[in-house]
């Protein structure tokens, strides 16, 4: 296992240096650091969109299992990371968070460690977002004191919500204007900050019954494993009496906690993920939509159909046409 340690963004030169250190043979340029050998292949770019906000995009496939440790520090900005693939470490836990595994968008402060595991021959992808908090209280007015409260938190705090098809569609785009030779940088900017937006759109509305955001009072790997648990069990969850049982926790406490980190209580979780399941299948299957909606444990094609709406704004039938 190789091991690298950065630190979070304080000046592109010195980030760009640190990452040289750990990787010789790259080469450093205007727009950020790349390499490429035989068996590797790392790519890194930091866009300076305005003020002291920056969008870093990262793609790599590593030859050997590598361990990346971003390192806290006190810049007090809000980092909103959205992930295509790869497999990251909170607590003592591996917790695997991309596309194919578990879609995934944290929003942390620079005060919370950062573990990244990158699994040998594997392409890993995601977009950063660095805003500073004082220029995310200006822009957001204080009109959103649930969120405030935790932003202006000087401890380590992590929040997470699901990834969607929308955002997947985003990062696809921004990704793909790295080969522009006109426009680049402008494409990219917006079409990020499109993407955070659609996030703290999302978060709101998630939010919006009022229920205080916080940082949850049991360690998160029990969390990450309900989590997960779920994940495995979308078209048949386990119940909250079974669920409080085996993470010895009361069903209050699992739901509280559940929806501070993850933004949502464990079923609307497992709702949210039957659906986001349902639209990578009708798009990338033939199967009909009797068999995907019984499939993901829905009870019948008329109540798949109504949720399907309700959260994509669009019929099933139309992800087809």
């Amino acid at each position: 296992m190789r091991h690298i340690e950065l630190s979070f963004i304080d000046s592109k030169e010195s980030l760009l240096n640190e990452i040289k250190r750990h990787f010789p043979h790259g080469v450093i340029s205007e727009e950020g650091f790349s390499l490429k050998t035989n068996t590797e292949e790392f790519n890194f770019e930091v866009i300076d969109f305005f003020s002291d906000v920056h969008i870093a995009l990262f793609d790599c496939t590593m030859g050997v299992d590598t361990t990346i440790t971003i390192k806290p520090n006190h810049l007090k900005s809000l980092v909103v990371r959205f992930i295509l693939e790869s497999s990251i470490v909170y607590g003592d836990e591996l917790t695997a968070i991309g596309e194919g595994l578990e879609n995934g968008v944290s929003l942390f402060n620079t005060y919370t460690e950062q573990k990244i595991v990158i699994r040998k021959n594997r392409t890993v992808k995601w977009i950063a977002v660095h805003i500073p908090i004082e220029e995310w209280i200006a822009f957001t007015e204080s009109k959103w004191e649930m969120l405030d409260e935790i932003v202006a938190n000087p401890a380590p705090w992590i929040l997470f919500e699901n990834m969607t098809p929308k955002f997947s569609t985003l990062m696809k785009d921004i990704f793909s204007y790295r080969k522009l030779e006109v426009g680049k940088k402008g494409l990219i900017s917006s079409k990020s900050i499109e993407l955070t937006t659609h996030f703290f759109i999302q978060l709101y509305k998630r939010h919006s019954d009022n229920e205080k955001y916080g940082i949850p009072d049991v360690d998160l790997t029990r969390l990450f494993a309900i989590r997960q648990l779920l994940s495995e069990n979308i078209d048949a969850p386990p119940d909250m009496e079974t669920l409080s049982r085996t993470f010895a926790m009361s069903s209050s406490k699992l739901r509280s906690n559940f929806k501070k980190v993850f933004g949502m209580p464990p079923y609307q979780y497992v709702l949210t993920e039957r659906l986001n399941e349902a639209y990578r299948l009708l798009e990338s299957s033939s199967r009909s939509l009797t068999d995907i909606a019984l499939t993901l444990g829905f009870n019948d094609q008329s109540h798949f159909t109504k949720s399907f709406k309700k959260t994509f704004n669009c019929l099933p039938s139309s992800v087809r046409q």
